[in-house]
């Protein structure tokens, strides 16, 4: 009982610096656009407070590192994030999902066009830091702790669920992608993508390759982003969309069971 309250202290202090951090510059972009006309989605300005925001969960890792070092065991947080060794199965893992993406959006939403893997590759670093580095908080911090206190699968849903409302401030800003998408239905989408990068994490033991993924996601759907007649950014959902979200929710969910029934 004294480590679960433990890991329930530790994961409040998490999610009260990384829900302080993004929220507070997030809201500075809401009040900006409604009080001053200014910060609108795509200046120049804009992008220091949203990237500020998007790296909540990195500067939410890295502050509960400091506080609790002992218990990482690492020598540095460079360590933490980078210093497992990745063997060829973790690599195999990490290509299997990255072709999976691939088949994901060429399936979904018909994207097959050969220069789309040159731009991934090109701006695969701006996916990273606006995405990428999320995962030093949630697979790396918040979900490793929840399963000291719940099971599993309560766990992943959990933080697919925490992860849908830390986005939540993104609905008020014109432009972003999510402001076009239900709220209902990117929570379902982040509890899907919350079972894959688990299992990629879990299967490869690498916080890199997590980022690596998750920023190779963002990458993905970003090809499948179209500016709509209004001039903001729009993503069409079809059945067949969902079709393939489920199919990875099964894929993904099985995977971990398997891992852990070996364990």
């Amino acid at each position: 009982m004294k480590k679960e309250n433990h890991s329930l202290r530790q994961i409040g202090f998490f999610l009260f610096c990384t829900f302080s951090i993004t929220w507070l510059s997030w809201l500075t972009i809401i009040i900006g656009n409604r009080y001053f006309d200014a910060l609108w989605y795509g200046e120049p300005l804009f992008w220091l407070p949203m990237l500020i925001g998007g790296l909540g969960p990195a500067f939410g890792s890295y502050i509960i590192y400091r506080k609790y070092n002992k218990e990482f065991g690492k020598t540095s947080f460079f360590k933490f994030v980078f210093g497992k060794k990745i063997n060829r199965k973790a690599w195999l893992i990490f290509g299997f999902f990255i072709t999976w993406r691939f088949l994901m959006i060429w399936i979904a939403f018909g994207i097959n066009e050969p220069i789309a893997i040159l731009y991934m590759f090109l701006n695969l670093p701006l996916f990273i830091i606006g995405g990428g580095l999320e995962e030093l908080g949630w697979r790396g911090f918040l979900q490793s702790r929840l399963e000291r206190v719940v099971s599993y699968f309560p766990s992943v849903i959990i933080v697919g669920i925490i992860w849908s409302i830390w986005h939540l401030p993104l609905w008020l800003i014109l432009g972003t992608p999510q402001s076009a998408i239900p709220f209902e239905l990117y929570a379902f989408l982040g509890i899907v993508l919350s079972f894959s990068f688990t299992a990629i994490y879990k299967y490869t033991k690498s916080l890199l390759l997590t980022v690596l993924s998750h920023a190779w996601f963002n990458g993905c759907i970003g090809l499948a982003v179209y500016i709509g007649r209004d001039g903001y950014l729009q993503l069409n959902l079809s059945w067949i969309v969902f079709l393939v979200f489920i199919v990875e929710l099964i894929m993904s969910a099985t995977l971990v069971i398997a891992y852990n029934r070996k364990k």
